[in-house]
This record gives C-alpha cells, sequence and structure tokens, in this order.
C-alpha cells in the first residue's frame, strides 16, 4: 500500500482456520466434552460450591446443600441421653420421641416424617400379615365331602331367563314374607341381641365409636324400616325414630342400654319430600342423594346431649347435579337452605352445625354452655358437665335394670361394663373452645352475620343522650396473657347499663385511652351526652371539655363514699353503723318513697310470708346491708346540698373517733373494738374525710329528682303496690358490668 492508495477490507476473505497448541493439525486437536451442562447440574454443582465454605470438615451434604443428619448432634434426645451416660448421670432427658430423621424413632425408623397415607399402608400390611400367617382353621380347609351328584347337577343346570327368575324371586319372598309385617319391639330386641351375642359381629364392630347395640339396631332399622314406605311412616318421627322398650318376658342388657335411645336419619327427601338446592351461591343446581355413612362403612355420626345418652345419625351425602359438590345432609350450609320446620327437625343450632368436627352438640347443650362459656365456664367444665351427663344415664339404667329383673323373677344377665355402653367419649374442653370460638366468627346463621359481628354492631349502635360513665377496671386483664402489655380495661356505660365500649389500655393515664374516647364522640353522631360520671372528676376535666364543649362533670357516689369506707378496719364492732352513719350522711331518701315502704313493711304485704315488721325491728334491719340490697330498689336516694355533706361529715368522724386535740368543740365518740382493742378509723381515715369535704361540690345531681330515676311501676296483682326506681347515675350499672367482665375466660 503506497500513495494515495487505501487498504480496503474485503468482505469474501474467510479466516485461516486456528492452528493446535501443538502445531499439528486438526486432527490432533484433544478430545472435548460432548456433555452439556444442563441447569439441574449447575444448580448442584453452585450448592454444593456454596455450601462448603458452611459446613464443618467431615459433615456430609444432602442434595439440596444442606448439613446431613448425624444422631449424636442433631437429635436432642440422642445427645441427652449420651450426656447422662458419659457426662452427667443427673442430666435430663426431655420425655418426647426422638427426631424423625433418628433411627431410634420407633414410628419412623429414621425415614423422615410420616405421611397419613404410609401409616394406613403400615397398618393394612400388618393386618395383611397377621391374616395370612393365620393357620387356617378346619372349617376353612378345602373338603369333598360336599362334592355330591346333586351340587354337580345345581351347579351345570341350564339357566333360565332372567324375567322369569325374577319372578321366581318375587313370588319366593312373597311366600317367606311373614304375616304381620309391622316391626314390633319384640322383633327389634330379638335381632339386637342376635347380633351383639354373634362373636363375628362383635368383632368386626368392636373399634366403632357407637355402642354395639346401637350399631345392631340401625342394622335391622337400615335392612326392615327405611326400606319400606309403611314401615318408615309408622316407627320414624321426622328424622327421629326412638326405641322402644323392650316387651316382659326379655331382660337383654344390650337391648336395655338403648332403650328411648334416638336414632336419625338425616335424609331430607325421604323424611320431608325436600327438593334441597345447592348452597353455592354460584350454583343453581339442587342436591342428590348418594349413600348415608352407615351404609358402606356401619358408622354413625353422634350428637352429644347434656341432659341424656348420645343420640346417633345415619347422615345422607349428597352430590350437586351442576356443579358436583358433595355436601353432608347435616351441615350449616345445608339447614340453611331448608324450610325452618324442617331445619328444626335436627336438634343442632346452625352455627354449631360445623362440617369439620366429628360429633355435633345437641341443641340443649349449646344452650347451657353459651351463657356460661363467656363468664363463668370454660371449655373443661362443659365437657365435664357432657360426661357427667351419660356417666348418670349408664349409673340409672344400670339400677333400673337389676331392680326390675329382680322384681320379675328372671335370671339375672351380667349388665354391659362401662367401656361398652360409653365409647364416644364428650369432646375435650380444647375442642369445645374451639367449637365454640368458630361457632361465633361463623356465617351460616338464619340473619348471615356472625354472633361477634353482631354483638359488635349492637354495641356501636348504642344511643346516649342524657348521662354516661366512664371508669377503669383491672379484674378484666387478669384473664389475658401478659405480653399483650394491658394493664386495665376503660369502658363507657349510658344511663340505661348498656356497654357502648370497651379497650383494653396499658395504663390509666388519659392518652392511651384519648384515641378511643375521640373515635366515641367524632364517629358516633348517635352519641351526644351532657353529662359525664367519673371516679376521678374533676381531674381530666379538660380533656373532656376539649371533646365536648358543653358536658357537665360529676364525681360518682360509689367512688365517693368508698374513698372513706376502704380507709376503715371492717373487723370492727361499730363498722356497719359506721357505714350506715356515713350513707346517712351523704343522701337522705325521699319521704313519699320511704312512707310507702314502711306501710308495706308494718302490714306484711312486701313479703310472701306475710311477715309484719315492728318500728323496732325495722330500725335494726335498717343497720345492716339487707335493707339496701332488698329494698333500696322502692326507694329513690336525694343527694344533700355541698355544704350540708360537709357538715354531716364533721358530725360523722366526730362520732365514731377514739382521740381528740379539742374535748370542748369536737369530743370524740368513738369507742375501741373490746375484741380486737383497735379503734375504727386508721391513719388514712382522716385525709380521706378532707378530701371528700373539699369534693363534695361535684356530687349533687345534674338533673331534679325526677329525671333522675326511670319508674316501673307494679304489677296489676301485686300486693305492696311500689314502684321500683332504675337510678340514672350511671356508675352503679357500670360497676355491675365489670362484675360480669371480670369472670371473662381468657
Amino acid at each position: 500500500m503506497t500513495g494515495n492508495n487505501v487498504a480496503r477490507a474485503n468482505p469474501y476473505l474467510k479466516r485461516r482456520p486456528l492452528v493446535p497448541h501443538n502445531g499439528g493439525n486438526g486432527n490432533n486437536m484433544g478430545i472435548q466434552s460432548q456433555q452439556r451442562v444442563l441447569n439441574t447440574k449447575r444448580q448442584y454443582q453452585l450448592v454444593a460450591t456454596n455450601s462448603f465454605t458452611k459446613r464443618r470438615k467431615g459433615d456430609q451434604l444432602t442434595l439440596q446443600g444442606d448439613v446431613a443428619f448425624l444422631s449424636e448432634r442433631d437429635c436432642k434426645i440422642c445427645v441427652a441421653q449420651s450426656i447422662r451416660k458419659f457426662i452427667n448421670p443427673n442430666h435430663p432427658v426431655p420425655k418426647r420421641s426422638h427426631h424423625h430423621l433418628c433411627t431410634k424413632n420407633s414410628k419412623t425408623r429414621g425415614m423422615g416424617p410420616v405421611s397419613v397415607h404410609t401409616q394406613e399402608t403400615e397398618k393394612e400390611a400388618k393386618a395383611l400379615e397377621a391374616l395370612f400367617n393365620k393357620p387356617l382353621e378346619d372349617h376353612e380347609k378345602g373338603s369333598m365331602a360336599h362334592v355330591t351328584k346333586e351340587a354337580h347337577a345345581s351347579f351345570f343346570r341350564p339357566r333360565e331367563p332372567a324375567v322369569r327368575q325374577q319372578q321366581q324371586q318375587q313370588q319366593d319372598s312373597q311366600d317367606s314374607k311373614p304375616a304381620a309385617s309391622i316391626m314390633s319391639s319384640a322383633t327389634l330386641c330379638k335381632a339386637v341381641s342376635e347380633m351383639t351375642s354373634d362373636v363375628s359381629f362383635r368383632d368386626k364392630h368392636k373399634n366403632k365409636g357407637a355402642p354395639l347395640a346401637i350399631i345392631a339396631l340401625a342394622c335391622e332399622v337400615s335392612k326392615n324400616i327405611i326400606r319400606s314406605e309403611d314401615e318408615f311412616g309408622q316407627h320414624f318421627k321426622g328424622l327421629m325414630f326412638t326405641v322402644p322398650p323392650c316387651n316382659d318376658s326379655n331382660n337383654n342388657p344390650h337391648y336395655h342400654s338403648i332403650v328411648g335411645n334416638n336414632l336419625l336419619l338425616v335424609d331430607w327427601p325421604k323424611t320431608h319430600g325436600i327438593t334441597v338446592a345447592c348452597p353455592h351461591h354460584k350454583c343453581a343446581g339442587n342436591l342428590v342423594n348418594q349413600r348415608t355413612n352407615f351404609s358402606k362403612n356401619q358408622t354413625l355420626f353422634p350428637i352429644v346431649k347434656l341432659d341424656a345418652v348420645t343420640s346417633w345419625c345415619m347422615v345422607m351425602i349428597m352430590k350437586c347435579n351442576i356443579c358436583h359438590r358433595k355436601f353432608s345432609a347435616n351441615d350449616a350450609e345445608v339447614l340453611l337452605k331448608l324450610p325452618d320446620h324442617a331445619a328444626t327437625c335436627y336438634p343442632v343450632e346452625h352455627k354449631y352445625a360445623l362440617s369439620n368436627k366429628n360429633s355435633h352438640l345437641h341443641r340443649n347443650a349449646t344452650g347451657v354452655l353459651d351463657s356460661i362459656m363467656v363468664t363463668y365456664g370454660n371449655g373443661e367444665l362443659c365437657s365435664r358437665l357432657l360426661y357427667e351427663a351419660i356417666n348418670r344415664s349408664y349409673l340409672q339404667r344400670l339400677k333400673v335394670y337389676y331392680s326390675y329383673v329382680a322384681s320379675k323373677g328372671q335370671t339375672v344377665s351380667q349388665y354391659i361394663e362401662a367401656h361398652e355402653y360409653i365409647k364416644s367419649y364428650p369432646p375435650l374442653g380444647d375442642t369445645i373452645r374451639d367449637m365454640y370460638n368458630e361457632a361465633a366468627g361463623t356465617e351460616n346463621t338464619p340473619w348471615a352475620i356472625s354472633d361477634h359481628d353482631r354483638n359488635t354492631r349492637e354495641i356501636q349502635a348504642v344511643r346516649c343522650n342524657d348521662i354516661f360513665a366512664q371508669d377503669h377496671t383491672f379484674e378484666v386483664v387478669k384473664n389475658y396473657q401478659r405480653r399483650l402489655g394491658a394493664k386495665a380495661m376503660w369502658d363507657v356505660a349510658t344511663s340505661t347499663g348498656e356497654i357502648v365500649t370497651a379497650v383494653l389500655v396499658p395504663s390509666t393515664t388519659t392518652k392511651d385511652f384519648a384515641h378511643a374516647a375521640g373515635m366515641l364522640f367524632n364517629r358516633r353522631t348517635w352519641f351526644n351526652p351532657t353529662v359525664i360520671y367519673s371516679d376521678t372528676w374533676p381531674a381530666k376535666d379538660e380533656f373532656w371539655q376539649l371533646l365536648v364543649s358543653d358536658i357537665e362533670g360529676r364525681l360518682g357516689l360509689f367512688h365517693y363514699e368508698k374513698r372513706i369506707l376502704r380507709t376503715l378496719r371492717k373487723k370492727h364492732v361499730d363498722f356497719f353503723t359506721a357505714v350506715t352513719a356515713l350513707l346517712s350522711a351523704l343522701y337522705s331518701y325521699c319521704m313519699v318513697d320511704y312512707e310507702k315502704l314502711l306501710v308495706a313493711l308494718k302490714n306484711g304485704t312486701l313479703l310472701l310470708t306475710g311477715k309484719q315488721y315492728t318500728s323496732e325491728e325495722i330500725n335494726d334491719l335498717k343497720t345492716t346491708r339487707q335493707f339496701r340490697d332488698r329494698y333500696g330498689k322502692y326507694i329513690r336516694k336525694q343527694l344533700w346540698p355541698p355544704q350540708t355533706i360537709v357538715q354531716n361529715l364533721d358530725t360523722w368522724f366526730c362520732c365514731f373517733k377514739v382521740t381528740a386535740t379539742d374535748l370542748i368543740t369536737s369530743p370524740a365518740g368513738g369507742r375501741l373494738d373490746p375484741f380486737h382493742l383497735c379503734p375504727l378509723f386508721t391513719g388514712e381515715t382522716k385525709p380521706a374525710v378532707e378530701n371528700c369535704k373539699l369534693k363534695a361540690v361535684y356530687l349533687e345531681d345534674p338533673l331534679p329528682l325526677e329525671d333522675m330515676y326511670d319508674k316501673i311501676p307494679p304489677h296489676p296483682s301485686s300486693k305492696h303496690q311500689l314502684t321500683e326506681c332504675c337510678s340514672k347515675r350511671g356508675e352503679s350499672k357500670l360497676e355491675s358490668a365489670h362484675d360480669h367482665m371480670g369472670h371473662f375466660a381468657s
């Protein structure tokens, strides 16, 4: 390339082949790998490379790169046993099974978690092994005893046409049918007795949850009663078949143990002639019967009662003809699709008809449990009540059986054992608690809203236009876990006693319940009170004035008197006298109401016994707590003016104090307790009285006496004709709610 000539790239020029490193031609190149590195192989290579730096020397890796299991290092039981054996003989060993990868685990044998399918397979293999290893009995061995000419001729006889054979079978069945087609109690008793005495029947159903007599009865009922329309109509009332009593000539203990029990057939098309719609909201199909739970496996579904022995159900499995979903006939979703007259025949509340449970609770049981579960009961108590009902039923039947047989002079047979009578136990406490919580949160109710949401909306809908009370309580927090950090519960109640809100707070300071109070006044437009009762008023009045500018505050009478009463010695001989005198210093009774009460006490119309009180007996009764508890609802309390309360407190303090600094102006009228030799007052009584004298201005009622009480007129047939008066102060109702909340279960 010289001068102005420019070298140009030749597009057709081919590159020379690469020369091998050994200087030879291409045929002398080394062997090349023909294996393609897949992503799976590359993954294992990367895992092994990354895990190499994490594992310790000598550790073996799995395919996923984890360190292989080693019993001496990873099994806590093996480690503890090794320490006990070689290091410390007193080292504790946990009382649980070995790790599922440990070879010493008796269930897994070191093969890892065992699935349900594997467990069932092993169980079936053991059963087959026991069956095949069992030697044949004489009646199971082959024999030529039955190979006769008649059997040979019958076997090789030409078959008749199907129509003729069917007619012959119908004719044979009509000839063999007994004259009496109605299943009597004697027939049922005989069938149950024969089945329960059969060894093969007992061995077949020994592991079933239902008693043998119930299973035998269900076999007889399904075969001879359910399949016959006439028999079904005579023995079944709706879904229920009640076991009739046995006759006088039979004393079979198995049948006697089920007399009066209920056997239910939950089959809505057969029992009520109802076509059930598919419960799924997007499907317009109908449910079609498939089979019952008893037809294939001969199992029964229990319904646990509170007043009697367990009932048993044959439940139909139904399938939708469009979406092909399957439902049990006793599921809550199916019951909600039925009319009320049909759904009520199944004795279980809709919300408790849970499809994921192996038993249901009877309506009479859940009616009691709902009322005691929240406050005074727990799951263990409810489970114990259900179990004791079955146990009492067994003892009652045992006593009746031996008494009846002895009175008839019949041969006494040994009654069935308790473990045969009670084969299905009620749910445990945890299960009942889970059932209660699930029933409270389910929407399978006639009104399509759960009880939890319904109760929440009822609280949110409480209205108030006059008086409300707010306070803190500490008893509720005892049933909550400590990790929640709750120290108290702040709640609000109206003058009618309805709870408006209740929240857990970490302390009693204003900032911890300020958000809940702000939401209460700002978000609920129907909550517009004018008066607030508090146990600390006038403390925190700036906060309440900030929420509601024109609200008026009052100090609660209950907490006002408690500030003094809690400083007194309750074992003093003058304690109840001092309490009565203190209450008289704070308020007086309405003279009209007090006069009517005295008339009723003296003429004997107030008590059912007709007792007439004298003036001395009434004076003695007024010094006790019974007078306020029994007759306080008939008398309205009228608070004294502030200065009158201050003067009365000074007089009360002088009447019961033991020592005095000024014997002329304020002499001491109290005394030492003759038994304990101690005064009524403590060192905290005088400061409490002085504090109450300063707060007396916040005690008077904000409304006239007529507006401070709701009146309940007496019944027209009442003899005393006294009107009950319910105070609107709200504080007493709030404290009453605290007593119930203190029993709330965790």
